[in-house]
């Protein structure tokens, strides 16, 4: 049997958070007869870094201080030169740019780079444009994704990979979703729109009187959310163990301006919760009107507001829908699937390069 196949997969950091999971979750569930898996991040190391290194998969960080380190270059092709991977996977923007740079100077036969959201800085998608020719391949969260990113960024068709996200089913133990509560969770920053949801929850609270908002997270915008003082809000913070609130959560509500194929609604949907989203992105995937939750379009919160309360007024209705969403997400949006799938990818490639 021929040796395993090295695979060092490329992030920009190791925080919590959706890329991150799915990394982690690909790093620990490839089939170790056929792949060698490690992690190398260019910044940080986080929660999730330490969980791969328990894990047992090998988990460093470049060690850069900031974004734009003239060493990091040098730093990663020596790093490439050593490690003498046959495949580099990179995730994010940054981690995407820096491994295209290097990796075919190092010798890496295969690089793949991915997309996860549709993508709106100019910057961004110049570069990722600019690149595309010392990449082999980018894979893609959903469909909404690749078809933006071959028409707005220009990448070649034949370059973009669709391979969705996955989530794990957890047990329904000690579910009480007995009162009107609908559920926030993610950073508090422009993309998630958060004023739309603050704009719309009085008029929710006018047919739910007694509805609540639990926002759970952090961000750079937290400060003059909260100072608009809304009532029938609960600000959390941010929390590592989300469980306690998907448990007693309605319905989760996502007013994001844009997204990729986003983890918190897949999340939402494993727990039996339905979704009030904005149609974007491939929240327009997971969501399926009437059935697993409603849409709105972004930045109107008379829309939101309505499909919202809908969900909080009927109890009935909130659960069939979430039901339908769980079993979506189980059938169509698994772990294995996704780790299979880049398995495939990961073979396809290189033998093209034979």
């Amino acid at each position: 049997m021929p040796p395993p196949l090295r695979v060092l997969l490329l992030i920009t950091e190791l925080d919590p958070g959706g890329a991150e999971k799915q990394l982690f979750h690909l790093a620990t569930g490839l089939d170790r007869s056929r792949f060698d898996p490690r992690v190398l991040c260019l910044r940080g190391f986080g929660a999730v870094g330490e969980a791969l290194v328990k894990a047992g998969v090998p988990a460093e960080t470049l060690g850069m201080k900031r974004k734009w380190d003239i060493g990091a270059p040098f730093r990663l092709k020596r790093k490439l030169v050593e490690l003498k991977p046959d495949i580099l996977h990179s995730f994010l923007f940054h981690a995407n740019m820096l491994g295209r740079l290097v990796a075919r100077r190092a010798g890496v036969r295969v690089v793949i780079g991915s997309v996860r959201v549709c993508e709106t800085r100019k910057h961004h998608l110049m570069w990722d444009r600019l690149t595309q020719g010392q990449m082999d391949c980018e894979t893609c969260v959903c469909e909404a994704v690749r078809e933006y990113t071959e028409r707005v960024a220009g990448i070649e068709a034949g370059k973009l990979v669709v391979v969705r996200n996955g989530v794990e089913l957890p047990a329904l133990e000690g579910i009480d979703r007995s009162r009107p509560e609908a559920l926030f969770v993610g950073r508090l920053e422009p993309q998630k729109d958060l004023r739309t949801l603050l704009a719309a929850w009085p008029l929710v609270r006018k047919r739910v009187p007694d509805a609540r908002l639990r926002i759970v997270g952090k961000g750079p915008q937290e400060a003059e959310l909260r100072a608009l003082g809304v009532e029938g809000v609960d600000w959390c913070g941010f929390h590592e163990d989300v469980a306690p609130f998907w448990r007693s959560a309605r319905a989760l509500v996502l007013p994001s301006k844009w997204e990729g194929l986003p983890n918190v609604v897949l999340e939402a949907m494993s727990w039996g919760l339905p979704v009030v989203a904005t149609a974007v992105g491939g929240s327009v995937e997971l969501v399926r009107e009437g059935k697993t939750g409603y849409l709105a379009a972004p930045g109107e919160p008379l829309t939101l507001a309505d499909r919202v309360a809908r969900v909080l007024e009927d109890q009935d209705m909130a659960r069939a829908m979430g039901n339908a969403g769980r079993e979506l997400a189980g059938s169509e949006y698994t772990i294995s699937g996704m780790v299979k799938a880049n398995e495939e990818l990961y073979d396809r490639l290189l033998r093209q390069k034979v």
